[in-house]
C-alpha cells in the first residue's frame, strides 16, 4: 500500500476514518495506508477460507474465533487490518461483548493477507516484519489469483516458511491446528 498523506496519524484517527470511509485504511509507523475494497475473487476467497478455518476450529476443539477485515491495534502508530485474523476465543468474547473495533496483537493466533494488484510489498514484506515483531504465531500470505498458500511461523522474533500449498493438492498446514486445505477449492465457484 502506498501512504495516502506525510503527516502522522494515530490509530485514534483510523478507527475515526473507518467509520465513513469507502477505503481500507491502516497504519503503520503512524503513516495512513489506504487502499480500495477487495475486488470479488479476493473476497469469495477470504470467505471461504474463513470458513474452514471456522470449520477446522470445530472439528480440533480448538478455542477460537475468526474474523475478516478486523482491526489490529498496537499502540497509537499501528493499526493493521489483516483479511483474516484467528484470536482467542476470550478475547473474541470479550470484544464482541464489548463491542471493540481492534485486537491487540497478543489475542491474534494466525493473521492472513490476501494479495491485491499494487500491494503484494506490504503483504509480503511490511505486515509480514510487523506481524512477526508483534509475536503473532502464524501468518499466511494468499494469492488469489494463482490460488497458493504460503505459510510462516514465528522463530523467535521472525517468521521462518512453514510450508506452501498449491492448487489441486490437499495440504497440511500449520496455524491454530493443522489446516488441511486444497487452495483449488478457494473459490467455489460451482
Amino acid at each position: 500500500m502506498q501512504p495516502a498523506f506525510d503527516h502522522e496519524w494515530t490509530a485514534d484517527d483510523v478507527i475515526a476514518a473507518q467509520e465513513t470511509s469507502p477505503y481500507r485504511i491502516e497504519l503503520l509507523d503512524g503513516v495512513l495506508m489506504m487502499s480500495p475494497a477487495p475486488r470479488l475473487r479476493h473476497q469469495r476467497v477470504s470467505s471461504t477460507l474463513s470458513g474452514r478455518f471456522e470449520q477446522t476450529a470445530a472439528d480440533s476443539g480448538v478455542a477460537v474465533m475468526v474474523f475478516e477485515n478486523v482491526n489490529v491495534r498496537r499502540g497509537e502508530r499501528d493499526l493493521l487490518q489483516p483479511d483474516i485474523a484467528v484470536v482467542t476465543r476470550a478475547a473474541g468474547i470479550e470484544g464482541l461483548e464489548a463491542d471493540e473495533v481492534a485486537f491487540a496483537p497478543e489475542d491474534v493466533l494466525l493473521a492472513v493477507e490476501i494479495l491485491s494488484p499494487g500491494h503484494e510489498g506490504a503483504d509480503r514484506i511490511d505486515k509480514l516484519a510487523r506481524y512477526a515483531e508483534w509475536a503473532i504465531a502464524s501468518y499466511w500470505v494468499v494469492d488469489p489469483k494463482a490460488l497458493t498458500v504460503e505459510t510462516y511461523t514465528l522463530d523467535g522474533d521472525e517468521y521462518v516458511p512453514s510450508g506452501t500449498a498449491k492448487p489441486g493438492v490437499v495440504t497440511t498446514l500449520p496455524a491454530f491446528a493443522p489446516v488441511a486445505l486444497d487452495p483449488g477449492t478457494l473459490l467455489r465457484m460451482r
